[in-house]
């Protein structure tokens, strides 16, 4: 059978402990999607209190398209989250949206703390846990203390 993985995050901003994980999946599935979600207003709540410029769902998918150009097995969806209540209200509406942009999923990427949840509502699909310490560094520190994790940030994005 075909491994199809999928990544979810909001990835705000990619840096890269993700590109370390989306660069094991890669080797690890025959196609994987990334799942960029996008919940406009609580993105911008998110980085209004960091401080942080908000970035579209749309430019973050454009970094990640540049930087795995030319790899074929990668995909990169955006997942529109508004209208949805926040994690972890609404998982049955965010299931069915998840299964539309990825219909055959059959291997879940995702931090420990996520387990139940993915065997809960993709039971179809292997749970496969990330090492998210494995490059110290997390999205909210990258936002919050900015040039102090630059170098975290990938490629792609310091420009912008």
């Amino acid at each position: 059978m075909k491994k199809i993985g999928a990544f979810v995050g909001k990835f705000l901003p990619p840096h890269i402990g993700h590109l370390s994980v989306i660069d094991n999946a890669i080797k690890f599935c025959d196609e994987l999607y990334v799942v960029i979600s996008e919940h406009k207003s609580k993105n911008e709540a998110i980085c209004k209190r960091d401080n942080f410029p908000c970035i579209s769902a749309e430019l973050r998918k454009k970094w990640f398209e540049k930087h795995y150009a030319g790899i074929k097995n990668v995909h990169f969806v955006i997942l529109n989250e508004g209208g949805l209540k926040a994690y972890p209200d609404d998982l049955d509406k965010w299931t069915v949206k998840f299964n539309e942009l990825v219909p055959n999923a059959n291997i879940k990427l995702a931090d420990e703390s996520y387990r139940k949840f993915n065997e809960k509502y993709f039971p179809q699909c292997k749970f496969v846990p990330i090492e998210r310490d494995k490059i110290p560094v997390h999205s909210t520190n990258i936002r919050q203390e900015p040039h102090k994790y630059m170098e975290y940030i990938i490629p792609e994005a310091k420009a912008d």
